[in-house]
């Protein structure tokens, strides 16, 4: 549906670096990354604003340099929501469609349907500036919507939601990507919200893409230390390779202590290990506990104990910090504070190696 090949663009002091992925027809698609990575810009090159310098970008397999944003059928809804002020939310929405010249029945049928779809009928003959930012954006998916295109674009459009208003906007553009079958290109820094609706996602960094691929891929096996960090791995180590067995194990040694992984980084010696904190368990004994069974069993003391949403971040000094994800009643339970005496253990399986960047 989309494709990017080979393409670099410049604008003032950004440029995006020979960018290649591709995006397939009903994908809800993610680009995620840090504030200033480029993904704006990647939207409105899609959208036809920004020509590229080179490569080219194709849309139904079509080259659309030469094609107008209007010509493209690609409706892009900004952060700001960009709705005019003057007008009520009816005339909004119905704008688009009286740029096409749509007749008046036409229009009134296609505003009413999406009004009530996007459960924003009461706010018709209200105005932008007198509206929740939620419902502001609300109208701005409606305007983009009303004029059917085949891929939409969204810039961040949950940044500006309270927790509640947010949950129920997710839960809205699921159910439109559902009953619609349509392309959906979102961008983000928000790993939540990746979570929450993609099927798959790039990961962008000044400009370059670091990683493509299904939400699975990669959360859980980042190609470098750039994507393991952004996605919010807590545990990103350097290490080495010792040696790989028969059995496709190998032994990495990190600050001096020797875990088990598994074999992934090929030939490479000087690796980078990510470990999940809920791939890490904590016990406070040894014997005739979970412990006892896991490839790595490692002997440390508690750091630090710090909230995290509903968790608990546990770091543990096992000769190396190392980060574990508990809940309040484990945390409890077993009374992990600074300086316990604990166990940390995960399986060989929860490493993964890449080499080093």
């Amino acid at each position: 549906m989309i494709e990017f090949d080979d393409v670099s663009l410049t604008l003032g002091d950004f440029s995006l670096k020979n960018l290649t992925l591709e995006i397939s027809k009903g994908d809800y698609y993610f680009v995620l990354g840090p504030s200033g990575a480029g993904k704006t810009v990647i939207l409105e090159a899609i959208a036809g604003l920004h020509r590229p310098d080179s490569g080219r970008i194709l849309i139904r397999g079509e080259d659309v340099s030469g094609i107008p944003p209007e010509k493209r059928k690609i409706a892009l809804v900004y952060q700001d929501y960009s709705l005019f002020p003057h007008m009520s939310v009816y005339e909004n929405i119905a704008f688009g469609l009286l740029m096409q010249k749509a007749g008046k029945e036409e229009v009134s049928k296609a505003v009413d349907n999406i009004m009530n779809r996007l459960g924003i009928s009461h706010l018709r003959d209200r105005h932008p500036l007198t509206m929740s930012g939620g419902e502001q954006q609300r109208v701005a998916l409606a305007r983009s919507l009303v004029v059917n295109p085949d891929i939409l674009l969204l810039d961040e459009p949950l940044s500006a939601m309270d927790p509640i208003t947010r949950e129920k906007f997710i839960s809205d553009l699921r159910s439109l990507h559902k009953e619609l079958g349509i392309t959906i290109v979102q961008v983000t820094h928000s790993r939540d919200e990746v979570f929450a609706l993609a099927e798959k996602v790039a990961v962008i960094s000044s400009g370059k893409l670091e990683q493509e691929g299904t939400l699975n891929d990669v959360f859980r096996k980042p190609e470098n230390s750039v994507v393991g960090r952004f996605i919010g791995i807590e545990n990103v180590l350097l290490g080495s390779v010792g040696g790989c067995s028969e059995n496709g194990g190998c032994t990495v040694d990190i600050c001096g202590v020797k875990i088990r992984a598994l074999c992934e980084a090929g030939d490479k010696k000087e690796i980078c290990a990510y470990i999940r904190g809920v791939d890490v368990g904590i016990d406070t004994v040894m014997s005739d506990s979970p412990v006892s069974g896991s490839r790595n069993v490692l002997p440390g003391s508690v750091l630090c104990v710090n909230p995290y949403n509903s968790m608990y971040r546990v770091y543990v000094d096992c000769g190396f910090s190392l980060c574990s994800l508990l809940t309040e009643r484990e945390v409890d339970a077993m009374k992990i504070e600074p300086g316990k005496d604990v166990y940390a253990f995960f399986e060989d399986s929860a490493v993964h190696l890449t080499g080093r960047d």
